[in-house]
């Protein structure tokens, strides 16, 4: 749920409103351009992993780097 906002100048003038319609229909544009932009970058994320075997470089059970000795 989306309420009407005042936008207020540095001095606490009123320089506008944004009806509740503006920002919903903002807010909906924002979040089809970030789940286009978000499900490309997973699904090349996914293709790049999968080629490399999805392991990390350095990370083994035996390389915890927790070592004691000084």
């Amino acid at each position: 749920m989306f309420y009407e906002t005042k936008v207020l100048d540095a001095y606490g003038n009123l320089k506008r409103i944004v009806s509740c319609k503006e920002l919903r229909k903002r807010h909906w544009e924002n979040y089809k351009i970030m789940e286009e932009n978000c499900s490309s970058f997973s699904k090349k994320y996914r293709k790049k992993n999968s080629v490399n075997g999805n392991k990390l470089k350095g990370s083994s059970p035996d390389s915890s780097g927790d070592d004691d000795t000084y």
